[in-house]
C-alpha cells in the first residue's frame, strides 16, 4: 500500500455506506470498533448518503464526547477535512488521539499524520516527531495485512532517523506500554 493510500483512506473512510468496500478491498486497514447503539450508526450513516454532513456533524458532536471511539474518529475525520465546519487540525488531533487511546488503529494512524512534520498540513498542530512514532509503532502491532505493516513500519522507521535517542526511548517505552483503555460510557 502507498503512502497516498493511507493519508487518503482516512478521507475515504468517512462515509460510513464506503466502509464494508474499503475494507474488502483493503483500502482502509481496519474496521474500527463500533461501540455506539445501532441506530446511532444507521442515523449517521443516512444522514451521510443523504448529503446532510452538518446534521450527521452535529449527531457526532453529542456522541463523541459520550466515549465511543468509533464517533470520535469519525469527528476527527470530519475536524481534519472540514466537513460540517471549517477544518480544525487541533480539534482533529484531541480526537484521533481520544479514539486512539481506546485502540482505534484508523485514529492512531490520523494522529500521527498530523503529527508528523513531513506529512502534515496542518500547521496549527505543534509537530511532535516523538508522539506521531509511538502511534504508528503501535498501529503496526495492531494491523494484520502484511504490505500494510510494511507501509506504517517505513513512515516510523523515516521518523527515527530523525529522532534523538532519548526521544527514540522514550517513544518506544510509551509504544510497548500501550494498553488501550476504554473511556467510561456515559
Amino acid at each position: 500500500m502507498s503512502l497516498a493510500r493511507i493519508l487518503a483512506r482516512s478521507r475515504a473512510a468517512l462515509t460510513l455506506a464506503a466502509i464494508p468496500l474499503l475494507v474488502a478491498a483493503g483500502l482502509i486497514l481496519s474496521m474500527p470498533p463500533v461501540w455506539a447503539a445501532p441506530e446511532d450508526i444507521e442515523e449517521i450513516h443516512r444522514l451521510e448518503l443523504e448529503g446532510r454532513k452538518v446534521d450527521a456533524y452535529l449527531r457526532l458532536l453529542e456522541l463523541a464526547p459520550k466515549g465511543d471511539p468509533w464517533t470520535q474518529w469519525k469527528l476527527a475525520g470530519y475536524y481534519q477535512y472540514g466537513y460540517a465546519a471549517p477544518a480544525n487540525f487541533m480539534k482533529a488531533l484531541e480526537w484521533y488521539e481520544r479514539a486512539a487511546r481506546q485502540g482505534n488503529v484508523d485514529a492512531m494512524l490520523g494522529a500521527a499524520i498530523l503529527l508528523d512534520p513531513a506529512f502534515s498540513q496542518a500547521a496549527s498542530v505543534p509537530k511532535d516527531r516523538a508522539r506521531s512514532f509511538t502511534w504508528l509503532s503501535i498501529a503496526a502491532t495492531k494491523l494484520t495485512k502484511p504490505d500494510e505493516i510494511e507501509v506504517v513500519k517505513g513512515l516510523r522507521d523515516k521518523l527515527k532517523r530523525e529522532m534523538s535517542t532519548a526521544e527514540l526511548n522514550k517513544a518506544l517505552g510509551e509504544a510497548m506500554a500501550f494498553q488501550p483503555v476504554p473511556e467510561p460510557q456515559q
